[in-house]
């Protein structure tokens, strides 16, 4: 899933890129070795995210039934 959204945004700057060249419309910054680079930040970024959110439930559950839980979990010797 993560590869495909990538895929999508870089497809978009690729052809808003073409769309501007043919306006006469010229970023220097906008270049396809850019947007490569863009589309490898992007995927780091999705991958940190999805990191970040599985660190922030397994250590840092706030909610009632994750107190619950972790009561639980410590009650039968397995945390």
């Amino acid at each position: 899933m993560n590869k495909d959204v990538v895929s999508q945004v870089v497809a978009f700057l690729s052809a808003a890129m073409m769309f501007l060249g043919t306006l006469n419309i010229h970023f220097e910054w906008l270049t396809k070795d850019s947007i490569n680079a863009f589309g490898v930040v992007l995927t780091a970024a999705i991958a940190l995210g999805i990191t970040l959110y599985g660190i922030y439930k397994n250590h840092f559950g706030f909610t009632q039934k994750a107190k619950q839980q972790k009561a639980w979990l410590k009650k039968e010797g397995k945390l």
